[in-house]
């Protein structure tokens, strides 16, 4: 997580700016190139999922661009590739929206940005939501954010998110009680709550929580996975079924991550009615694993979105927002869009 500019926060690693990050490394990097390294990086990674997808047959267990061990090994410690790649989608969302969401005026309004429907008449139905919740002001502020960027691409919302969250957590308790309601009321506004979405409510929820009481947060417990199978099974099935539209390489997806658990072979894949519900139960037990049991079940659940080779955006939220809600931030990844 390399997108915030150093305030102290819980639920994030703290990181100088990216500039400063770079050019202690190399220090003759200029940050005028980042909008070439962008564009370089981004042309560079469809070349490579381009070649992966030809390579990899639907029988294929080969992983191509992504390697859990590799993910794993880099958690706290990103290379300097995740550095450039973090610069290259930082470089990527236009500047009135970056500084925006480093503000504390307005990262509120950058958080309602992202949740912005691509319906113009769901949209026109949120912007009505935040002014009544929230005032025209706010209102105004995040029309000026979609004039200036557009809706933000799948790939710019999570790196949003971690830029905006320092600036949030400054405001006071009760007003970040009124966001959340917020946040709530967008979310409802198509019917349906999407990846993203789980991700965003249940962050800022546990962001509140722990910043009221911080001495209070524990990023381990004493817990073991054979307590918790249930629980493992059905994070994995979930992020099986986003990642893959197939029954079949779902199937293949989740028995990767019941290996990668030493689970046993016939282990069968739980059906979820309602993949929030269950999240919502399992994530609070997963989060009271020991250390080392916690780094099992995420080496496991990278086993389950790495399986194909390709990440899309909806399983590269749930896979963060699953490691985040446990207490294990994982290195910068990218997706390839669906879109």
């Amino acid at each position: 997580m390399l997108f915030g500019d150093g305030q102290k926060m819980m639920m994030f690693s703290t990181h100088p700016p990216i500039n400063e990050r770079i050019s202690r490394i190399d220090p003759g990097f200029q940050p005028e190139e980042l909008d070439q390294l962008a564009a370089k990086i981004q042309r560079d990674q469809l070349r490579e999922a381009e070649k992966s997808s030809r390579k990899a047959s639907p029988e294929s267990s080969g992983k191509g661009m992504f390697d859990a061990d590799g993910i794993i090994d880099q958690i706290g410690k990103p290379d300097f590739q995740r550095m450039l790649m973090a610069a290259a989608i930082a470089a990527s969302i236009p500047k009135p929206v970056n500084k925006a969401a480093h503000s504390t005026e307005w990262a509120p309004e950058v958080i309602f940005y992202t949740l912005l429907d691509k319906n113009p008449n769901v949209m026109e139905q949120q912007l009505l939501m935040i002014a009544q919740r929230m005032g025209a002001d706010s209102e105004s502020q995040v029309s000026v954010l979609l004039d200036a960027g557009g809706l933000p691409k799948p790939e710019q919302r999570l790196p949003l998110l971690e830029m905006a969250f320092p600036a949030l957590k400054r405001r006071p308790p009760d007003f970040l009680v009124k966001v959340l309601s917020t946040v709530d009321a967008l979310i409802e506004a198509d019917g349906r709550v999407d990846v993203f979405e789980y991700l965003l409510a249940r962050s800022i929820k546990q962001m509140m929580a722990e910043s009221r009481s911080p001495h209070s947060v524990q990023v381990s417990g004493s817990r073991s996975l054979r307590g918790c199978a249930v629980e493992a099974s059905q994070i994995m099935a979930i992020l099986a079924k986003h990642g893959n539209a197939d029954s079949a390489q779902a199937q293949r997806a989740f028995k990767a991550g019941v290996t990668a658990l030493s689970m046993a072979d016939d282990t069968e894949m739980p059906e979820i009615e309602n993949w929030v519900l269950a999240l919502d139960n399992a994530l609070p037990r997963l989060d009271k694993l020991k250390a080392s049991e916690k780094e099992l079940l995420v080496r496991a659940l990278t086993e389950v979105v790495t399986h194909d080779g390709q990440l899309v955006p909806a399983e590269l939220e749930l896979l963060r927002v699953t490691c985040d809600l446990i207490h294990v931030p994982i290195p910068l990844l990218t997706a390839v869009s669906e879109n």
